[in-house]
């Protein structure tokens, strides 16, 4: 682990997250002259067809995901991560991440996670770690809603420890 310690960050935005958000953040990192590369990755809420779920005699279409966390217990192992993040990858420079709560309509953003770095293959290495890891451990929930207004609870496909995925 690194010796610094990094703060609690609130990682939780209400409502989708505004693309124009994602490029201040980027334009934010411009005149920063030791950054090298950027990765971003960006989750956006998919209107799923789910044929038969939950007893639905027919297909119906993911219209929202409604989320909702366990806040401070998602804050103190987001700092966990960081922190793990920060060892793992130590010429990484910057780390956010960006979560929605709320009902985040199919087609809009909800994940936002962006690392910079001197040089592309820690930024890019610690983007995809870190969205492991948030997928696994923050205690964030999301309601799948349909057209009809019924619901599922999402369940996150899971990932091997080398971070190979299980699903494609």
């Amino acid at each position: 682990m690194s010796e610094k310690k990094h703060k609690v960050r609130d990682i939780f935005i209400e409502g989708p997250i505004d693309p124009q958000f994602v490029a201040d953040s980027l334009a934010k990192h411009a005149t920063r002259m030791d950054i090298g590369a950027h990765e971003l990755f960006l989750g956006q809420v998919r209107a799923d067809g789910v044929a038969g779920a939950d007893d639905r005699p027919s297909a119906t279409t993911v219209e929202a995901i409604a989320f909702t966390a366990y806040r401070d217990m998602a804050l103190e192992r987001m700092t966990d991560i960081r922190e793990e993040a920060f060892a793992l990858w130590p010429s990484m420079i910057c780390l956010h991440v960006h979560h929605s709560l709320g009902r985040i309509p199919a087609g809009q953003l909800c994940f936002f996670v962006f690392a910079s770095s001197p040089h592309r293959k820690a930024a890019r290495e610690a983007v995809a770690w870190v969205v492991d890891r948030i997928k696994a451990d923050l205690p964030i929930f999301g309601k799948e809603i349909f057209a009809d207004e019924t619901h599922t609870w999402k369940t996150n496909r899971s990932v091997d420890p080398s971070g190979r995925p299980d699903h494609q």
